[in-house]
């Protein structure tokens, strides 16, 4: 079985991979990663990808996940992680998008692959909506407010399998596997 190397201290992007790649052998490497202060994903999957290739010598794999709200003006996009997890929250981002009126956003993946000698970036997107209150319990992050256009679900209200048929992580991970064979 073919080995991929998973950058990430993120354990549900983890086995989300290990779910969408089951004929890989997905190694963990579980590190703090210095991540760059930038509006641009590209620029940011670099230099992670430059710091992980010095400390590493192997190919792997990094990722970097965005939500930009259209009624802040693409806000937070790349600083989401610390929007839901250190600041704001799913409660006031809902009403954050309550109060303008605009629940419009799109959500952005781009996942970089170093193989020792090229950089491949790949980038998927996906737009949707901010519900109007967090709703449901599975998935992670945003998913009780993020709901795919065309649904009137969030992702937390889906099963794993409903929503990867929406999710840029599944498309980037078979985009992975081209790269890679």
């Amino acid at each position: 079985m073919k080995k991929l190397v998973f950058v990430t201290q993120n354990k549900n992007k983890l086995e989300d991979a290990k779910k969408l790649l089951p004929q890989f052998e997905i190694e963990h490497v579980d590190f703090e990663v210095p991540e760059i202060q930038s509006l641009d994903s590209k620029e940011i999957i670099a230099a992670k990808l430059e710091f992980v290739w010095r400390k590493l010598k192997k190919p792997c794999f990094v990722m970097d996940t965005s939500l930009a709200l259209e009624c802040l003006g693409g806000f937070p996009g790349p600083f989401i992680k610390w929007w839901f997890e250190k600041t704001v929250g799913e409660e006031k981002t809902c009403k954050i998008a309550n109060l303008f009126g605009e629940h419009g956003c799109v959500w952005t993946t781009v996942l970089g692959y170093f193989d020792g000698k090229d950089s491949h970036f790949l980038e998927e997107t996906l737009k949707g909506s901010i519900a109007e209150k967090p709703r449901g319990e599975n998935g992670y992050h945003w998913d009780t407010v993020f709901i795919p256009d065309g649904e009137t679900r969030t992702t937390a209200e889906m099963t794993f399998e409903e929503k990867q048929s929406y999710a840029p992580t599944r498309k980037l991970l078979e985009r992975l596997k081209d790269i890679v064979q």
